[in-house]
């Protein structure tokens, strides 16, 4: 059984930087190996919401697919280092 990838982008507006951490770890810790079995990666935003999406790698076999999968890897991973950025330039501050 291929384990699935879990994205959440957890929306941070309005928290102050140094709660940050404890408002994702309050978010992530209600998953639990019983619920979900996987990769987890979760994204700070710079908004209100926050949204999940989950990548299941098993089905994913036609060649469109894989690349569509690779142009949404490549796009998470954009967006965490702007969001890295972003949390470590408003800690400098």
């Amino acid at each position: 059984m291929e384990n699935k990838l879990l994205v959440i982008y957890v929306g941070v507006a309005g928290i102050r930087s140094e709660d940050i951490r404890n408002f994702i770890e309050k978010i992530t810790s209600k998953i639990s190996p019983e619920t979900f079995q996987g990769e987890i990666i979760v994204i700070p935003i710079q908004s209100p919401d926050t949204k999940i999406e989950c990548i299941n790698p098993k089905y994913i076999t036609d060649v469109d697919l894989i690349n569509e999968h690779k142009i949404i890897m490549n796009k998470l991973n954009y967006e965490l280092q702007i969001q890295l950025e972003l949390l470590k330039n408003k800690k400098d501050e």
